[in-house]
């Protein structure tokens, strides 16, 4: 523990003093800086019940920046650091099969049934971003590799891995809890936790490739998507991963204390429609599609519209 916290603090140290006093999203950084201390207060204040999942949770972390130093460099060694949106899911599968590894039931039902779901996840995602993201370094990591120029070298690891890395590690909370439940038997929630994850699987699997179907066509350059999914939610992608990342979050509920990780799917929804993902999509897609504002008025951003629903 002693080594974890000192590990933490220095990274803490190091990134506060890193960011460019020109970097106009300060606060988001400030934000998940003080975030780190967020699991060492959940150990050492947690109850006996929850201390093998606080400690499944604090040694992930450090699976993950190890991870997160190993994609940093290839990035580095490469000058693609948009090889970061290959190595995202990777890193949740790290983090995952580090807690499958600690399961207090083994390799029960409930933690293979969870780790094949994360596993089925990761490859797709992995195949999907390495058919753009691997021999060209895409936007916005360009922007700013030009941006910061020589002092990319040190702030790209802050500005890149350390914070998506702190927020994966947010959303992978649930995974220590779930690995930490003293049953190993499928539970209801279980059952209703992968058929939630199904339907998110589906939207973002399918979504993703009516999306590429529509964009091969030559006639549909400058259009918005607006069929199949696409009528449904502007963002099928990115609301299929909030409901898998729910399905996620139903297994930890097999620990008493497992409600506590709710955060995680509402942060990765939030995330998705209205904090980084959508928000950065769309500006993109009013900009250059003359037709997006039109499909924007008739259609949900997120939750897809339903005979009996409205907007979202």
């Amino acid at each position: 523990m002693g080594v974890l916290i000192a590990v933490a603090g220095l990274l803490a140290v190091a990134w506060l003093f890193s960011i460019p006093t020109d970097f106009r999203a300060r606060r988001w950084h400030y934000i998940h800086i003080a975030l780190i201390a967020a699991p060492f207060i959940a150990a050492a204040w947690a109850p006996p019940g929850m201390a093998a999942a606080t400690s499944i949770l604090l040694m992930s972390g450090g699976v993950l920046l190890a991870l997160c130093l190993a994609a940093w460099l290839a990035g580095t060694l490469l000058r693609n650091h948009s090889l970061m949106d290959i190595a995202y899911p990777l890193m949740v599968l790290g983090m995952a099969g580090f807690a499958f590894s600690q399961s207090v039931s083994g390799a029960s039902p409930h933690s293979l049934l969870l780790m094949g779901l994360v596993a089925l996840w990761c490859v797709r995602l992995v195949s999907h971003a390495a058919r753009t993201n691997f021999k060209v370094e895409q936007e916005p990591y360009a922007s700013l590799r030009r941006r910061y120029a020589k002092r990319w070298f040190s702030w790209s690891f802050f500005a890149v891995y350390a914070l998506q890395g702190m927020i994966l590690w947010a959303w992978c909370a649930p995974f220590a809890f779930a690995m930490a439940a003293p049953s190993g038997d499928l539970s209801v929630t279980d059952l209703i936790g992968a058929g939630v994850w199904l339907i998110g699987f589906l939207f973002q699997a399918v979504g993703d490739w009516q999306l590429k179907q529509f964009k091969v066509n030559p006639a549909n350059r400058g259009r918005t998507m607006q069929k199949g999914l696409w009528s449904l939610t502007r963002h099928p992608n990115y609301f299929g991963e909030g409901m898998m990342w729910f399905g996620y979050f139903l297994f930890a509920l097999q620990h008493p204390w497992g409600w506590l990780t709710l955060f995680s799917p509402i942060y990765v929804y939030w995330f998705m429609g209205y904090g980084s993902a959508a928000p950065g999509n769309e500006r993109h897609m009013r900009k250059t599609r003359p037709d997006y504002d039109d499909y924007a008025r008739r259609v949900p951003r997120m939750f897809p519209r339903l005979p009996f629903g409205g907007r979202s």
